[in-house]
């Protein structure tokens, strides 16, 4: 299997919205929605030769996440209510589960929910979201004081149904993943990330 070069990582980062982000928005239009492709290049070293010098670039992982900017001075559930029921859902708990974590954002700040993040199966293991998520946050989350995610398999065609060993053994595994990174845990499933300075150092 050829070898991924971290430092050769393509970040494609894609957004789509009418006009500038604020609060004179309907609220359906207030989240920002971003999609993360991430390339990188690989070399094969028994095929190895001179057109080979540059490696071949490969599909690495993609990401999906919500920014809502100044998240602490708003109606927040309103607002993401209106968007999808995922995010409704990080609104609600924030509203009634932990609201000191949107008291804190009262001066301002960013929320960066992610949605999603995938790596490709032969890329795993060496913790490459990590560095997908730094880069990320080094990038369009530079002004978020918060980033949620909820450490839960997605429940796909062939994935454990939820409630089996299979389903927690995976959740246990994504929390650890994530704890690693200096997540800790905010409600249920659901982890929060505060800690910037240390990520854009």
């Amino acid at each position: 299997m050829a070898d991924l070069v971290p430092e050769y990582l393509t970040f494609d980062y894609r957004c789509q919205f009418r006009g500038i982000p604020g609060a004179h928005h309907d609220p359906e239009g207030y989240p920002v929605f971003w999609t993360v492709k991430v390339k990188g290049r690989v070399w094969e070293d028994e095929d190895e030769d001179e057109d080979d010098s540059e490696g071949k670039e490969v599909s690495v992982g993609e990401a999906h996440l919500y920014v809502v900017p100044d998240a602490g001075v708003i109606e927040l559930f309103l607002t993401l209510d209106a968007v999808s029921q995922e995010v409704a859902n990080v609104g609600e708990m924030l509203t009634i589960n932990r609201p000191d974590l949107i008291e804190d954002m009262a001066l301002g700040g960013d929320l960066l929910v992610l949605s999603s993040l995938r790596i490709a199966p032969k890329f795993r293991g060496n913790k490459l979201g990590h560095s997908i998520l730094k880069a990320i946050l080094c990038t369009i989350g530079r002004s978020a004081s918060k980033v949620l995610l909820e450490a839960a398999p997605v429940l796909t065609k062939d994935a454990p149904s939820e409630g089996t060993a299979e389903h927690e053994s995976a959740k246990v595994a994504l929390r650890q993943y994530w704890e690693s990174f200096g997540f800790h845990p905010a409600h249920c499933d659901y982890l929060v990330f505060d800690d910037m300075a240390d990520v854009l150092d």
